[in-house]
């Protein structure tokens, strides 16, 4: 018996010259895993929102629900669906729209967040979480409801390897319990021993993937061939520093901190471990967190103090996203720092995104919001480009646009910081920094690279 069936689906935004969806078929049943993959744009979110019956523009076709069935959904960016102030209180909100009694409802709550790894106190502000624990708290939100189906987007590249191994110890169990799953990922290789179904959508339809067209290869260190040699003062140096938030545990301990023009590291740490504080924190704009010893162009990391020396990418790409038009948005930090506009319109044909260039950026995809975000501060040529998880929302393609965008960055002597779960394998750097167990290790390709220069 099928529980959701699409049938000859039709839809296209009013502004794009080619259908996002022609003729789109998809069956699931209980207890079925199916998992699309697809480039940056071509309509997988949109997908998830047709399923769930929130698609805001008309469209063609049959959508058949089974009677009774509900749906769960966890979406890209973990911010849009939260709504309460803390961890239990979102975890419960749906019981008691339900009027489930107090006393079911501690114990449902709870084993939510126990199934996604979540052993921590329900008054916990969800202010404190990181972007990953987030995402689990929004999978305990769902897992409450006991959904027929549960939608998933692109959770690889919100979780640490340890997060996706339980998410995917989860999903098993659901699975077991006749639960279907629809999983929207870029990366191939995740959730392998638990798909039934496999899908690329294409040219405006799922066509079918075998085991042996799917990418499977681990993300490693990629190290620069041609290290980018110290020259001139470092951009970041420290000899030692403790990251902690005032009155609370510290987040990890480093013994030094060096980067110099050119080169790129990367942040690499579990969700929660201190990365994208780090980064706010070289930034000068992370508050009530105890004084470090940092030094940033050889001053104190401060709000506003670097100009357009120094830029920094949110997590949330949407954070920075506040023009009406693509173009507006990429011309916004030129204009104010009278750098040449033209600049804005090369980048965007470089990227081969000149056809967004009079779309909102509010009405991008997930991927499509941090590409412009990230140009927006590439226009820049910054001295230093802080970007935290740069590549989640991409696919192969855009991210060897990005890593091309970087190494020219490089090249012309901006120092990168690349903050992401687990290191980017088309992506060459000159440094490591590796968060775990309380420490910032940091590694290089040649050690010689550590001597202080200038």
């Amino acid at each position: 018996m099928a529980l959701v069936r699409l049938s000859q689906i039709h839809f296209n935004f009013q502004t794009a010259a080619q259908p996002l969806f022609e003729d789109l078929n998809l069956t699931i049943a209980p207890g079925e895993c199916h998992l699309i993959h697809g480039y940056t744009g071509c309509g997988k979110s949109t997908l998830l929102k047709l399923l769930l019956g929130i698609l805001e523009r008309p469209w063609e076709g049959e959508r058949e629900i089974a009677d009774g069935a509900t749906l769960g959904v966890v979406m890209q960016d973990p911010n849009v669906q939260l709504l309460r102030q803390t961890l239990g209180a979102e975890v419960a909100f749906a019981l008691e729209n339900l009027g489930v009694a107090s006393h079911e409802m501690l114990l449902q709550v709870r084993s939510a967040l126990r199934r996604v790894g979540l052993y921590i106190s329900l008054d916990t502000p969800i202010s404190s979480l990181s972007l990953g624990q987030r995402y689990r708290l929004m999978i305990a939100a769902q897992l409450v409801l006991e959904p027929d189906l549960l939608l998933l987007d692109e959770p690889w590249a919100q979780l640490d390897d340890q997060g996706v191994q339980e998410l995917a110890a989860v999903l098993t169990q659901l699975r077991q319990q006749g639960v279907a799953l629809l999983i929207v990922e870029h990366h191939q290789g995740v959730f392998k021993d638990l798909v039934t179904h496999r899908w690329q959508l294409s040219q405006g339809q799922l066509q079918a993937l075998s085991a042996q067209e799917v990418d499977t290869s681990p993300e490693q260190v990629c190290w620069r061939e041609s290290p980018c040699w110290p020259q001139g003062s470092a951009v970041i140096d420290s000899h030692g520093f403790t990251l902690a938030f005032r009155e609370r545990q510290k987040l990890f301990d480093a013994e030094s901190l060096l980067l110099f023009p050119g080169e790129i590291a990367a942040l690499v740490g579990d969700n929660g471990c201190g990365k994208s504080t780090l980064l706010k924190s070289l930034a000068g704009i992370q508050a009530g967190i105890d004084p470090l010893g940092i030094k940033v162009f050889g001053q104190r990391p401060k709000l506003g103090r670097f100009g357009a020396d120094l830029a920094l990418l949110h997590q949330r790409p949407s954070r920075q996203l506040f023009e009406n038009t693509v173009i507006e948005e990429m011309q916004f930090s030129l204009k104010r720092y009278g750098l040449p506009l033209d600049r804005a319109i090369a980048l965007l044909g470089q990227l081969g995104l000149t056809t967004l260039a009079r779309h909102s950026p509010h009405t991008l995809s997930y991927g499509q919001q941090h590409l412009i975000a990230l140009a927006s501060l590439a226009c820049l040529r910054p001295k230093l480009l802080l970007l935290d998880d740069p590549f989640a929302g991409l696919d192969a393609h855009f991210t060897d646009k990005i890593v091309a965008l970087l190494m020219e960055l490089s090249r012309q002597g901006t120092a990168l910081v690349i903050a992401s779960h687990r290191p980017i394998a088309a992506l060459p750097v000159d440094r490591l920094w590796r968060v775990a167990d309380g420490r910032l290790e940091t590694l290089s390709a040649s050690p010689q690279a550590y001597s202080r220069v200038g």
